[in-house]
């Protein structure tokens, strides 16, 4: 499950002592980042930009992983796997300077 996987990673680099100051750092009650784990809620977009950035990462592509968990059938599911390889395509070539360029 990558948004427990998220979690621990967020609690790991900034080196927290539980869920509850997770909690208090994305500004949701304890209770959320409990359902966050248990698979009854996904982050929402402002969540999923702060794990982005604590971890490096692209923020919409933790937001469409999170979309994949929860989806509830296969289209669903093959709908965010796509955006998910979109943003994980852009941001590599982002990275790797591919792109348009402007002069």
């Amino acid at each position: 499950m990558k948004t427990t996987e998220y979690l621990d990673a967020v609690k790991a680099k900034l080196d927290l002592p539980s869920d509850y100051a997770l909690a208090k750092l994305f500004g949701v009650v304890t209770s959320t980042i409990i359902a966050y784990r248990h698979g009854r809620s996904a982050f929402g977009i402002e969540v999923s930009m702060k794990v982005g950035e604590i971890l490096g990462i692209d923020g919409h592509a933790v937001y469409a992983d999170g979309q994949i968990e929860r989806a509830k059938n296969a289209a669903q599911m093959d709908f965010w796997k796509g955006i998910s390889e979109k943003f994980s395509v852009s941001f590599r070539n982002l990275l790797l300077g591919y792109g348009p360029h402007v002069a």
